[in-house]
């Protein structure tokens, strides 16, 4: 599943991306690939909720086996970072190197809270984000510059570097979260 969740993150940021750079002449009033900048916004849209749906599937084993298991468990963090220590002390001695220092362990504890905020901010981001992926399929689906005028150029173009701006955050963060400890 975490798979599946990093693939269709990664295509949502990429859909997301590649309809901003097709949007880009908006402001200047450019409108030719208005069709399929339509047709991005709905597959954005469409990888954006299919990644969303993916992360609420696998959360409940994150929220258990991960945040409280181990990044809200200070004696877990202490005891992973001692055993560590102790693994690369091993490692340097049969490879005749300097033995390694670790970091305190009091840091160790404070990251691994930090990567568990992180992941709240983020969870709320790529929901505010999905939200103004839908806002922008809605407003692409009835407004037609030629018809309407560009007034809404703006608007519609706020909406999507907000939703690539957002995935981008949520992508970022999720990295780095699962690089401090992955499900």
């Amino acid at each position: 599943m975490l798979v599946l969740h990093t693939a269709l993150g990664v295509a949502a940021v990429g859909a997301a991306t590649h309809l901003v750079l097709w949007m880009r002449g908006y402001l200047h009033g450019t409108f030719t690939r208005h069709r399929a900048v339509r047709r991005f916004a709905v597959i954005s849209l469409a990888l954006h909720a299919s990644a969303m749906l993916a992360g609420n599937l696998m959360y409940p084993t994150y929220k258990v086996e991960v945040r409280a298991a181990y990044l809200e468990n200070a004696g877990a963090v202490v005891n992973d970072h001692a055993a560590r220590a102790r693994e690369l002390d091993k490692l340097a001695a049969r490879e005749h190197a300097p033995g390694f220092e670790p970091p305190p362990t009091a840091d160790a504890v404070k990251r691994a809270a930090k990567a568990a905020r992180w992941f709240d901010v983020k969870e709320h981001w790529i929901a505010i984000g999905l939200f103004a992926s839908l806002a922008l399929v809605l407003v692409l689906r009835f407004w037609d510059p030629k018809r309407d005028g560009r007034a809404l150029a703006p608007v519609v173009l706020g909406l999507a570097v907000v939703t690539a701006g957002t995935l981008w955050l949520g992508a970022i963060i999720g990295v780095l979260t699962s690089a401090a400890r992955a499900v």
